[in-house]
């Protein structure tokens, strides 16, 4: 696919989707506009992924005339946190990584997080980039510029905006990615289909096989429409003050609660899938969603091999309580993304504890 650009207000991302991208990354840095008179880089990876591909990249980087570092955290989201940003600020610090300077994540959306939050606040901020290597990465993480670590047990509670100057996707990087990641990506996936795209739905539905085999042309497609419908909606609404940005969360207020009150032990995008669950039932629940498309939103949940309950359950008076404490609650009161019907989403703030919690409770085995 052709590069394209998303623009977000403060800056301008540029979006580059090529086989081998990783091997010429430092070349496509360079030839970028704003960094061509760059010198120090830190790049960001886990200890997984820099096995798998930081060799490529760095020769990549040195072709490009970048003196670059490596820093590398353990995989997981307990390395999304303010010790290992500190940590990172010392490596930025001791390899003279000034203003000119860039901060490039090689990995999943942990790895993008804490890079671009510490690109963020390093010195008021430096540029960043981004070469995903997971789906969850490549459709969502990547994009719209949000940045994040997480504090005690808390999802992103301390973050900026900070748009990636470049956006490097390898869809190659997905045939090492285990399979309970691809799942966990696609549901990321289904989500933007679900607020924007009844057409995109009924395509998961039609490709579902195809698509869980990482068959090369559709892996390209899902993750192109993916990009341009989430840029579409970060392009109205940058900062999250219009209402517009705020359909990204779909799934996210119930599945951030799962997620961190199941000790990070079940993937982001497992979370994402059992909240849009939620989600529909609550949405079914208010009279806003016809059954029959709750049970298409199940049964390609199923399809796609993520998971549909919870095996060891979370007590839902503490779900319910992290809901309360979640960023995005107004007043006082959680914000919840609604369907009235598959591509039409609704944001209410009305949902009551008991409604919230006959939904969840339906996941429990």
């Amino acid at each position: 696919m052709d590069d394209f650009q998303i623009k977000t207000g403060p800056g301008t991302t540029v979006v580059s989707v090529r086989v081998d991208i990783l091997d010429s990354v430092g070349e496509t840095l360079r030839h970028h506009a704003e960094l061509d008179r760059i010198e120090r880089v830190l790049l960001v990876s886990d200890r997984r992924v820099a096995g798998l591909y930081g060799s490529r990249v760095l020769e990549s980087m040195r072709r490009g005339g970048f003196r670059t570092h490596e820093f590398l955290i353990e995989p997981g989201e307990a390395s999304k946190s303010l010790a290992v940003a500190g940590e990172m600020f010392e490596a930025l610090a001791r390899h003279q990584v000034g203003r000119d300077g860039l901060v490039l994540a090689l990995g999943g959306g942990v790895v993008s997080d804490l890079a671009g939050f510490v690109a963020a606040t390093w010195m008021r901020g430096v540029r960043f980039a981004i070469c995903p290597t997971t789906l969850e990465a490549d459709v969502d993480a990547s994009i719209g510029g949000k940045t994040g670590v997480n504090i005690a047990e808390r999802k992103n509670l301390v973050g900026a905006f900070h748009t990636p100057t470049v956006v490097a996707i390898d869809p190659l990087c997905l045939r090492t990615l285990p399979a309970r990641d691809v799942r966990a990506g696609l549901a990321e996936s289904i989500k933007h289909a679900l607020i924007a795209s009844p057409e995109r739905f009924d395509w998961h539905e039609h490709h579902a096989d195809n698509i869980m085999a990482l068959d090369d042309s559709l892996t390209t497609e899902l993750i192109e429409f993916n990009l341009r419908i989430k840029g579409e909606i970060v392009e109205r609404d940058a900062f999250e003050r219009s209402g517009v940005r705020v359909l990204l969360n779909f799934g996210h207020t119930v599945g951030h609660a799962i997620e961190s009150c199941a000790g990070y032990a079940l993937r982001h995008g497992e979370c994402v899938g059992l909240g849009m669950l939620v989600a529909c039932r609550i949405s079914c629940a208010m009279g806003l969603l016809n059954g029959s498309e709750v049970d298409r939103v199940l049964t390609l949940l199923r399809r796609f091999e993520l998971p549909t309950q919870l095996d060891q359950p979370v007590a839902t008076d503490d779900v319910l309580a992290r809901i309360r404490n979640d960023k995005k609650c107004v007043g006082g009161r959680a914000q919840f993304v609604l369907l009235e019907a598959i591509g039409k989403p609704i944001v209410r703030d009305d949902v009551s504890d008991n409604v919230i919690r006959e939904a969840y409770e339906s996941l429990l085995v």
